[in-house]
């Protein structure tokens, strides 16, 4: 009885318009009271301050901010010029370059919203202009931007392992493998929408010289995703440690290298960063004592015995979490849903012998693909404002692309090798 009114409580608050981060505060202090008396709201305090003391979380403003950097800094159209040299001169050439260009600034912000807001601008536009229709371009620019939280560095990746206790990492590892093939499923189906859209081709290659120019110049920008996974592995810094390194750096490219980032622009991006900062670490405060409460009055427990109830196997548990979270995916942000998913379906899944940085990797695939679906698909608002078009519109034109990362979703959920083997063969300690 308590399991439903819990729950249920937190969608009421929701559908009532209250913030998310509020609403799991509100329950959790209601359940408090009605189970213990307000004595226990010390617990409320103690909870907050133990969910966000966290060291790994140190990483995500960082992360945060230098994906802004880059963005201003002239990082983006860089990458995206590399992009277009490796794929640009094929069928769909620029709908190719869309994809490799996300692929590369995954590795620098970890970020989808970075990704769709700073490199989306230049693509979308670069596409429109070579004759793509916007909605196409569009669609594009939304579903290549979830591949950016999967390839390390990662700030979900961050928040999980900051809640499960689990090796950064060996998170950061896990990913690279389904990153690339999220890629590899989207230029897929790019390649047969060119054939069946007659999409125009790239322009040719360049001559030498100015190829040689284009690498040059980004080439500052291309050292920066090894030197973060480096720095990782060989034990130089933690991936919070490498976070700063990686601020630093794009702060140092914008403003002395590319000379592109003033200091009024820094002052702009400072802001912008604390203030994606706090809006996520307002949530993490206050869904820690929410969590609390779901372990001690032992909801995930009850949450178990009804999956069981309907199978035992593991594979149709898991493809029952993947449908609800798809589902919930498609109406609440993706780091809050995190967190309110995480204390309820990790003690499910260990129970049921899932590694959890396999599980971690299933989870935060599920909430990039509620990026791209209506209708609080986030990336589409992002995309949507660039391209002056209507959600509808993008929606009409997305759903075989994410079809296609569904596919992906579904390969990582029952081939747990494809994410855990990097991580096992680094020395991570996980089994794959």
């Amino acid at each position: 009885m308590l399991v439903t009114a819990v729950l249920l409580g937190v969608c009421v608050v929701i559908m009532l318009g209250i913030p998310i981060a509020v609403a799991l505060g509100l329950v959790a202090i209601g359940t408090m009271v009605a189970t213990a008396g307000p004595d226990l709201l010390v617990i409320f305090i103690q909870r907050i301050y133990a969910g966000t003391s966290s060291f790994p979380l140190l990483a995500i403003p960082f992360f945060v901010l230098a994906g802004n950097l880059m963005n201003v800094g002239g990082t983006t159209e860089r990458i995206f010029g590399v992009a277009q040299l490796c794929v640009g001169r094929i069928r769909g050439g620029l709908a190719h370059v869309n994809v490799v260009g996300s692929v590369i600034f995954a590795g620098m912000s970890g970020s989808a919203i970075a990704d769709a807001a700073g490199m989306g601008v230049i693509e979308h536009r670069a596409m429109t202009k070579a004759g793509y229709t916007g909605r196409f371009a569009a669609t594009i620019t939304a579903v290549s931007a979830t591949i950016g939280p999967i390839i390390p560095p990662s700030i979900p990746f961050v928040i999980y392992g900051s809640l499960a206790n689990v090796s950064v990492g060996a998170l950061f590892m896990a990913g690279i493998v389904p990153g690339l093939l999220m890629a590899f499923a989207l230029m897929a189906v790019i390649a047969v929408a060119a054939k069946w859209m007659d999409l125009p081709r790239g322009e040719g290659m360049p001559p030498l010289p100015i190829a040689a120019r284009i690498v040059r110049s980004a080439l500052p920008a291309l050292m920066l995703p090894p030197a973060i996974l480096l720095t990782i592995l060989t034990g130089f810094a933690t991936p919070t440690e490498a976070a700063v390194v990686a601020a630093a750096y794009a702060f140092v490219l914008g403003r002395f290298v590319y000379k592109e980032l003033n200091w009024e622009d820094t002052v702009g991006v400072l802001w912008d960063s604390a203030r994606q900062t706090a809006q996520v670490m307002f949530i993490i405060a206050l869904a820690a004592p929410f969590g609390w409460v779901l372990v001690q009055q032992q909801i995930p427990n009850a949450v178990l015995n009804a999956l069981l109830t309907l199978s035992s196997e593991p594979w149709m548990i898991l493809l029952i979490i993947n449908v609800a979270l798809l589902v919930l995916g498609m109406f609440i942000e993706g780091v809050a849903l995190m967190i309110i998913a995480f204390p309820v379906l990790l003690p499910v899944t260990v129970q049921l012998g899932i590694d959890p940085v396999h599980f971690g990797v299933i989870l935060v695939l599920n909430l990039m693909i509620g990026l791209v679906t209506p209708p609080v698909g986030l990336c589409l608002y992002v995309v949507a404002g660039i391209a002056k078009l209507s959600i509808g519109e993008i929606t009409r034109e997305i759903w075989p692309y994410v079809l296609a990362l569904l596919g992906v979703l579904m390969l990582i959920t029952y081939v747990p090798a494809l994410s855990l083997w990097l991580p096992h063969a680094l020395g991570y300690g996980v089994t794959p």
